[in-house]
């Protein structure tokens, strides 16, 4: 069987990622410097067997569970570096941080997501959940790294404009 359709693939290495304290003001960070983890989103679901004429068992889906984002930095001591910002923010009283990113990058009417307290309508922070800073190994040949996860109620999903300079939508 023939298929009429082409996958088009996408290079991950064009990607832009802006990090917010406060869910206003954000901050590029994706110059190389940070990858995002795999980003699952899921919901529980049940099951019964119930009597009556069905083979198949009834199932029922449940909310939508947290979303858990980890982002992994390169460690940088500069004053206003991502690895000294999310240590400081976990270290304040509200340990809070907003995540968006573009798998596109800074392109045309590329989709964006980012972290969102009320089901994808606006941006919000989520709560830094946990802050590892890597081994120090000196037979280790990899860079040093920060990693920080971030739980958000939910992600919004979004369009940027027709020619962006950051990750605001369109």
């Amino acid at each position: 069987m023939s298929h009429s359709g082409v996958l088009a693939g996408l290079y991950a290495g064009n990607y832009a990622v802006e990090i917010s304290t406060d869910g206003t003001t954000w901050t590029a960070v994706s110059n190389a410097t940070v990858k995002i983890d795999d980003v699952e989103l899921s919901r529980p679901s049940g099951e019964a067997y119930v009597g009556g004429s069905s083979d198949y068992a009834t199932v029922t889906v449940g909310k939508r569970e947290p979303v858990e984002l980890t982002l992994t930095f390169l460690y940088n001591e500069d004053t206003n570096s991502a690895a000294n910002t999310i240590f400081d923010q976990f270290q304040s009283a509200s340990p809070r941080l907003g995540v968006r990113w573009s798998p596109r990058g800074l392109v045309g009417s590329a989709r964006a997501y980012g972290t969102s307290n009320d089901g994808g309508t606006s941006f919000g922070v989520g709560v830094i959940t946990n802050v590892t800073l890597s081994a120090l190994d000196p037979g280790d040949a990899e860079p040093y790294v920060a990693m920080v996860t971030v739980r958000t109620p939910s992600l919004r999903q979004y369009t940027l404009g027709s020619s962006p300079t950051n990750l605001n939508p369109a």
